[in-house]
């Protein structure tokens, strides 16, 4: 062989190896997503113990969505306010929470296109001393036990108008021991997923409590992950699909209805 047949040869060769180098899929780059977690007021979509063991619907669609990747998650807990003025901070960093198109704020900013469940609304009395919900009017003059920081479309509109009064309270434990001193001069108004666990968590009997759908006051709506306005384009890609891959197989349902 000659001198100009090997160097052709070897430059062949090159190419060859420089073609295959730019069609073979780059591998993926590692990220961190950071994912905010409300302290004690948002089982059982997020369940934390003073910042640990976290687990529930919301958390574990998360944890779940990154399982087997190298992108890592990290956690951060605070009380609710804080968690949406970490939100407003961090609005061009790559975080991910819950939210619904109906909350405003950085909780309706960008969120999944796929929601992760629906919700609805129930209104939590003393069984031995109920009054009757029909319609929204039924709550006129009354008392509405809600948490701190949350909103309830619908709810709000009558509260502004002062219709209905309101006692805010920092957890699930408070909120029934408000009930328990109001008897049948008003009642809690929550998610009915989050009260059923919650009443579950503490040991109270469905004897004592009677819980009443407000679907003609607080309408039905969806949840979808929350992600922040400047979160990167891959990493939203790579949940979407995630999403849609877990919603296919089952797994979305599997975790909501460990928590039903």
């Amino acid at each position: 062989m000659s001198r100009n047949e090997f160097n052709v040869g070897r430059t062949a060769k090159a190419a060859l190896a420089m073609l295959f180098a730019l069609l073979s899929p780059l591998p993926s780059q590692a990220w961190t997503l950071n994912y905010y977690v409300v302290q004690d007021q948002a089982e059982p979509l997020q369940i934390q113990e003073n910042g640990q063991n976290h687990r529930g619907i919301v958390t574990e669609i998360v944890q779940k969505a990154l399982a087997g990747s190298d992108h890592q998650l990290n956690i951060h807990t605070y009380p609710f306010n804080r968690v949406i003025a970490e939100l407003g901070q961090n609005k061009d960093k790559n975080w991910v929470t819950y939210g619904s198109p109906l909350w405003g704020q950085w909780q309706a900013a960008n969120l999944s296109a796929e929601p992760i469940l629906e919700v609805e609304h129930s209104l939590l009395t003393r069984r031995d001393n109920p009054f009757d919900y029909k319609k929204p009017d039924d709550l006129d003059g009354k008392i509405a036990v809600l948490l701190f920081g949350f909103n309830y479309p619908g709810l709000d509109i009558k509260i502004a108008k002062g219709s209905v009064s309101e006692v805010r309270v920092k957890n699930y434990d408070a909120a029934f021991r408000v009930v328990d001193r109001l008897k049948n001069a008003g009642g809690f108004v929550e998610m009915d997923l989050r009260l059923k666990y919650n009443l579950r968590r503490l040991g109270l009997s469905d004897k004592d409590y009677a819980l009443q759908k407000v679907n003609s006051l607080i309408p039905r709506y969806n949840i979808h992950l929350a992600y922040s306005p400047g979160l990167d384009s891959d990493i939203q890609q790579f949940m979407e699909k995630r999403l849609g891959e877990m919603k296919a197989n089952g797994e979305l349902d599997t975790i909501i209805n460990h928590y039903r």
